[in-house]
């Protein structure tokens, strides 16, 4: 019953857009219907500029690790890993948006930052100067979704079971397929950089 209710919760809280709600409310548009019709961070940065692109990205994060925090602190560590996912999930398909939503990246930062800080840090850091330094987000993001695993595996080994480590994976796989047609473009050499 505990795992059903941190599911519920979770993806409702990931639900939360922080683009849907800025591009709704502040600039009375649909984040989805302008420029590359995504419901996160680099579009609202495209869209809305850079001010409102870090509050989206703020948004996004906080979320994930307020959500965790709030699962870890009232039902046990246990949960996290499965908080974790859902709350991806419901930034990646929120139901109120058609199932329309982000590519996750920031509320993986947040929510794995509460897990595992020293493999979410090295992976913030690395994500961090990669994108700044290339301008090319998707990526670093696409990157730091493969390393992730692998960070966790040597830095936090022995902390996790093995389905909440699949739960990781689920959760990282769910980023990469996210970035399916990043991943396109960036193989053809079609993707284009931030400000570019």
């Amino acid at each position: 019953m505990s795992s059903l209710f941190v599911a519920i919760f979770s993806y409702l809280m990931g639900t939360i857009s922080g683009s849907f709600l800025i591009g709704k409310y502040h600039f009375n548009m649909d984040i989805r219907q302008e420029g590359s019709g995504n419901a996160g961070t680099t579009n609202a940065i495209r869209v809305m500029g850079l001010k409102f692109g870090f509050l989206t990205f703020l948004i996004d994060f906080l979320k994930g690790s307020l959500t965790v925090y709030l699962v870890k602190y009232t039902l046990g560590p246990s949960y996290v890993y499965l908080s974790m996912f859902f709350c991806v999930l419901g930034h990646v398909f929120p139901f109120y948006m058609h199932f329309k939503g982000g590519k996750g990246v920031a509320t993986t930062m947040g929510a794995s930052l509460l897990i595992g800080f020293y493999p979410s840090l090295l992976g913030i850091i690395i994500w961090s100067i990669g994108a700044l330094t290339t301008r090319l987000i998707s990526l670093w993001s696409i990157l730091l979704y493969c390393f992730l695993p692998f960070f966790y595996y040597f830095l936090e080994k022995g902390t996790f079971s093995k389905g909440q480590f699949s739960l990781l994976l689920l959760t990282c796989l769910l980023g990469l397929y996210r970035h399916k047609d990043n991943i396109k473009r960036l193989l053809r050499g079609e993707e284009k950089k931030l400000g570019g």
